[in-house]
């Protein structure tokens, strides 16, 4: 063994002895003690290596600002969606949450972004159902899978409503098809874009009641619901968040709804369901996603953040001031409700091919 560093103390008299002694056996006891350590110290080092998850896990979550991806553009529902549940979510973590804003694809660039990040909770996404159900059958390529996120809980539901112009002559659904079916080829129609759910419930409904009718592209509620309300567009299939207003105000006229059931606000408009569509997933489901692989205290954390701001009265009074309805699900529901939905849009499809 090698020997320990000896201090030179002049010795004066058993003062001096004794303190040499002394300090002599603590420098020892330390190098001996550190020696013992050496292997301990390495295993910790190598476990932080091979399992980075268990060293986010030992820091405190969140000590920084928390980013969510909005795989869309300012202004739509989902992008409005995050933002009032936002404050809430900045309140449970106790950090700040930055929201991004990357659209592109039908929200396949900003969720790719999002199951490619470090999986360390700083970094997660504002979803929808479409993405993992209509945008994957499409003909979209999806660079993931739903196995690639970590599901944190979904908080609020859009439905469509298929509108006409006030002043058209048709009063009800039923009015209208027997129009078209007379007349085949000369309205025309619309949705909020390809491969949303309101176009799929438009395909839905034209296939159902054998409606020929010419198609003009929108990209957007928004744009849809101005192009009725111009009269550029006979028919559309209008997010119910984007026209809630004009519905109230009168100033589009609803016709049926995609809504399980009938809607307090438009207690004379019936169902696709009613009409023979029963199809799931017919509906925008808004939830929160994070990349595969997250530390079990992390998920915790987040998932906890997520219900208690999707249950927060202030959240839900807003979410129902612009048309959504709040709808808390928890990850094992969420997962669940995809995995039915995107059999059905499945089965849809098929029943769609000419």
């Amino acid at each position: 063994m090698t020997p320990c560093f000896v201090p030179n103390y002049r010795a004066v008299g058993k003062l001096g002895k004794a303190l040499t002694v002394l300090e002599t056996s603590r420098i020892c006891a330390r190098e001996t003690l550190m020696k013992s350590l050496m292997p301990a110290l390495g295993c910790i080092v190598l476990v932080a290596v091979a399992n980075p998850g268990a060293a986010y896990a030992q820091e405190r979550y969140p000590s920084r600002p928390v980013q969510v991806i909005v795989p869309a553009t300012a202004g739509g529902p989902v992008d409005t969606a995050i933002r009032i549940i936002e404050p809430g979510l900045s309140a449970a973590l106790g950090e700040p949450v930055i929201l991004q804003n990357r659209p592109g694809a039908s929200g396949t660039v900003g969720m790719q972004s999002v199951a490619t990040a470090e999986p360390n909770g700083y970094t997660i996404g504002q979803g929808v159902n479409s993405i993992f159900t209509i945008t994957r059958i499409s003909g979209t390529n999806v660079p993931f899978s739903l196995d690639s996120f970590t599901l944190l809980g979904n908080y609020a539901t859009d439905v469509s409503i298929l509108a006409i112009h006030p002043d058209a002559p048709w009063k009800t659904l039923d009015e209208l098809i027997a129009y078209v079916r007379d007349n085949p080829g000369k309205l025309t129609y619309s949705s909020a874009g390809v491969g949303t759910v309101s176009s799929l419930s438009m395909q839905a409904i034209r296939h159902r009641f054998k409606m020929d009718m010419m198609a003009v592209p929108f990209q957007g509620g928004a744009q849809l619901t101005v192009a009725i309300l111009g009269r550029h567009v006979d028919i559309g299939m209008v997010p119910y968040s984007t026209g809630a207003a004009m519905f109230r105000e009168g100033k589009l006229r609803p016709l049926a709804t995609t809504a399980q059931n009938r809607l307090a606000s438009l207690p004379d408009v019936p169902t696709l369901a009613e009409k023979g569509i029963t199809a799931n997933g017919l509906n925008l489901i808004m939830g929160l996603y994070a990349p595969h692989g997250l530390p079990d205290e992390v998920q915790r954390k987040l998932t906890a953040a997520v219900q208690k701001a999707a249950k927060d009265p202030a959240v839900v009074d807003k979410l129902e001031g612009i048309g959504l309805f709040p709808q808390y699900e928890d990850p094992a529901a969420a997962r669940r409700r995809l995995e039915t939905e995107y059999r059905d849009i499945i089965d849809l499809s098929k029943q769609l091919q000419p």
